[in-house]
């Protein structure tokens, strides 16, 4: 009975030994198939080359899917050309080498490893000014699932060029792209996917005076050549500030310009009043050359527009000088009958009709015939015109001065310049407003 009983507790202690080694192992097991244990297996366990496509057949060609998401718009030069994005994008594809059973490893179906640790493929910035360098750091991680997809989220800040199209400036709409690249495969071995047809903007910090109105994204390749990614975004720029600041100067300017034809030579100002105005639109002149980037191929309209208006000074100033000379003119020069119609036609000096026996100058005063000028020219409706005489017909006479040939230009070159300057004008505004136009149904669409 006895041995019967120390039989049966050694069987008892041998079966709680068998279950606490069962226990040990099982607890040893499930501690091996966490996280750790998956790395483990993928890296350690198993014969994986970062450097190397990957792939089982070498035939087989991997498909890259990507989209990019635009987080800031840091800066934009159109002087330099030159623009600043903070630009997310979000690589995948798959990695046959990279595969496991969740059922094995707790249900684990992803895990996150260096970026280092794994292949993936070369993309650079095409159209970068900076220096090329790989994306990402060895900080960032991928993403990796159990069927081997790979996901990939590098963040840079891309330095691109920009060319910009200034013609309409400051009512300009510009296109920017960021042209990526990816190295060193062909599209037999790589296939670059775009997975939607534009750039996902989070429109944080955007850069003043500018805001994002369209988006675009494709990808380009060719049978056997380079694959490239093109994202273009479209800016509006807003013009209020140069509208404020340049635009409304400038047409102020250049009406005042042509005031000068309204000052009297005797003020001693219209000189000096010309000269201003040219030197304040030659400011502007150079404020808005300075705003655009030196390209002869696009020039703005506006920049057009200002140096019109100072050319306009320019010849007005020349024309305001020879009226003062012509104003100080010694009497004694005969004014030419041409001048003196001007004179009839543009001023309000008035005829006295007579008849043509009469037809001589009033006065034997010396003086007086030096400082005026007459002229014969047939009346019509009790006024004088300037058709051809004819014989015995009743005339009036024109008495003239070289301060009323002054006055006469001042009149002309007041209406000349006028309605030049409201042409220019208007055609700039025009020009304008049908690019706003434009502008919104390309938006609407």
């Amino acid at each position: 009975m006895k041995a019967m009983d120390y039989k049966t507790i050694i069987s008892k202690l041998l079966l709680i030994d068998i279950q606490m080694l069962i226990s040990l192992g099982t607890q040893k097991c499930l501690a091996v198939s966490s996280g750790h244990g998956v790395w483990e297996y993928l890296f350690l366990n198993n014969t994986y080359n970062s450097e190397v496509r990957p792939v089982k057949v070498w035939s087989t060609s991997t498909d890259v899917n990507v989209s990019v998401a635009v987080i800031a718009v840091v800066d934009f030069n159109e002087v330099k050309q030159t623009i600043i994005l903070t630009t997310k994008l979000t690589l995948s594809w798959k990695d046959e080498y990279l595969v496991w059973d969740p059922q094995n490893f707790e249900n684990i179906t992803h895990i996150h490893v260096s970026q280092s640790k794994v292949w993936k493929p070369y993309v650079f910035l095409e159209n970068s000014v900076s220096k090329q360098y790989e994306m990402g750091t060895h900080s960032v991680q991928v993403i990796v699932s159990y069927d081997g997809t790979v996901e990939w989220n590098p963040v840079e800040v891309f330095h691109s060029t920009c060319a910009a199209d200034v013609r309409k400036f400051p009512f300009d709409t510009q296109k920017c792209s960021m042209v990526f690249e990816s190295l060193g495969y062909t599209t037999k071995e790589l296939r670059i996917h775009s997975v939607e047809d534009h750039v996902d903007f989070h429109g944080y910090g955007a850069t003043s005076g500018w805001y994002v109105v369209d988006t675009d994204m494709e990808a380009k390749s060719e049978e056997g050549a380079e694959i490239h990614i093109l994202c273009s975004l479209t800016l509006k720029r807003n013009p209020t500030f140069f509208i404020l600041n340049v635009f409304l100067p400038i047409v102020i300017l250049s009406f005042m310009n042509i005031c000068v034809f309204i000052l009297p030579v005797q003020s001693g100002e219209k000189a000096s009043f010309v000269i201003t105005v040219f030197l304040s639109l030659a400011v502007f002149l150079t404020i808005v050359s300075g705003n655009l980037p030196e390209n002869s191929d696009k020039v703005s309209i506006l920049n057009v527009y200002v140096f019109i208006c100072t050319l306009l000074s320019v010849i007005i100033a020349i024309l305001t000088i020879i009226q003062i000379r012509i104003y100080h003119r010694d009497a004694d020069r005969s004014i030419s009958p041409f001048l003196v119609k001007l004179v009839a036609m543009f001023t309000s000096k008035q005829g006295l009709a007579d008849d043509r026996k009469k037809n001589v100058v009033e006065g034997n005063d010396k003086d007086k015939r030096r400082k005026n000028a007459t002229i014969d020219v047939l009346p019509q409706d009790g006024s004088c015109n300037l058709n051809d005489q004819k014989p015995n017909d009743e005339i009036c006479k024109i008495n003239a001065t070289w301060p009323d040939v002054v006055r006469a230009f001042d009149n002309i070159f007041l209406v000349v310049f006028l309605v030049t300057t409201i042409i220019m004008t208007v055609t700039v505004l025009i020009m304008a407003v049908r690019n706003e136009e434009l502008a919104e149904e390309h938006d609407s669409h």
